[in-house]
């Protein structure tokens, strides 16, 4: 890929951080509004983890590799014993491993598609007209009987979610809220630095005014959101990735299967696809895989927070695009065996 900023590419990437502002301000600060008024407790109201929960963690985001590499089955087998985060999309997928998370938090203020991930009492409302997780839903079984898993999934997060530890984002849309609400979740809130709090104008900052919230960093997505948790918040050193992909298996993913395809498609218009798709190899495997503007712009985010934090991340996904300075490709075995100081 060219380093040149003119590359089609690039220039794409370089642009996203206004576009997204653009597609979600209004949504983020009416839903954190709308929120403002159920919220009891942040996430500076957390205990602190002790002893092995302290030294350790492993974040658990839902790209294909998790799948692909039986990482969760790998996790359990280990019998690591330091704190495990979840991202909404890899839950239900940890719950019937049989991890049961620590924390887990949501960030995506989507109106339908992320209370897919609580199990949705509304699946065929929300899923009518869109064709998201038709196109790109790495749960076959899912895909197949869509009302039978989702009735499962809705058990599953019945019986599990009281209780469990969810840090949830202000931006978080109403059937979410109400959902992880009726099942008992413990909340603790916090609020999203989508850009300078400096600034007078910033959205950040009238997010915080109105909820009272600390403002957390997200690179853009959820996964690297739960790092920052668990380096900020829970003030763990030693942190694993597994299923940060950042990108997709050239080898049985098309760019119509991506995740952001129309939204690219209505950018970029009739151009030549091709150029907006590059393709990588991760360290030690022989698989190709491409990423797309999107994912390009959440891998140049999460790598400038590991530098500004002066961190080393264990990627132990096997598979993707993350890698980089600050950045350790191992297995999931030998992170869970590491000695941790």
């Amino acid at each position: 890929m060219t380093e040149s900023s003119s590359h089609p590419y690039n220039k794409i990437v370089n642009d996203i951080t206004s576009i997204g502002l653009d597609w979600h301000s209004e949504t983020i600060l009416e839903n954190s509004v709308f929120n403002s008024k159920k919220i009891n407790k942040s996430i500076l109201d957390l205990n602190a983890p002790i002893d092995e929960k302290a030294s350790s963690a492993i974040v658990i985001s839902a790209g294909p590799s998790l799948y692909k590499n039986n990482i969760l089955e790998r996790i359990k087998s280990s019998g690591f014993k330091g704190s495990i985060i979840a991202i909404d999309g890899s839950y239900v997928r940890c719950l019937k491993a049989g991890l049961i998370p620590d924390y887990l938090l949501t960030l995506d203020p989507h109106p339908t598609r992320i209370v897919r991930w609580f199990g949705d009492p509304n699946l065929d409302k929300n899923t009518k007209n869109d064709d998201y997780f038709l196109r790109q839903d790495l749960d076959i079984a899912f895909r197949d009987d869509t009302k039978l898993e989702n009735k499962k999934n809705i058990q599953l997060v019945d019986k599990y979610g009281k209780n469990q530890k969810l840090i949830i984002c202000s931006t978080a849309p109403k059937n979410v809220v109400e959902r992880v609400n009726n099942v008992g979740f413990d909340t603790y809130w916090w609020a999203p630095l989508v850009d300078n709090p400096n600034d007078e104008k910033s959205l950040t900052r009238e997010i915080v005014k109105k909820t009272n919230l600390p403002a957390m960093n997200t690179g853009g997505t959820v996964g690297t959101a739960s790092w920052v948790f668990a380096h900020t918040a829970l003030k763990i050193k030693h942190i694993a990735v597994v299923g940060m992909d950042l990108g997709y298996y050239k080898s049985d993913t098309s760019y119509e299967q991506t995740q952001t395809f129309y939204e690219l498609k209505k950018q970029i218009g009739d151009n030549d696809l091709k150029q907006y798709f590059p393709e990588t190899s991760y360290p030690g495997k022989d698989e190709v895989f491409f990423t797309d503007p999107t994912y390009g712009w959440y891998k140049n985010n999460f790598l400038s927070l590991i530098k500004a934090s002066n961190s080393q991340v264990y990627n132990c996904s096997g598979g993707g695009t993350l890698s980089g300075s600050g950045i350790n490709c191992i297995e999931i075995e030998q992170f869970c065996k590491l000695k941790k100081t």
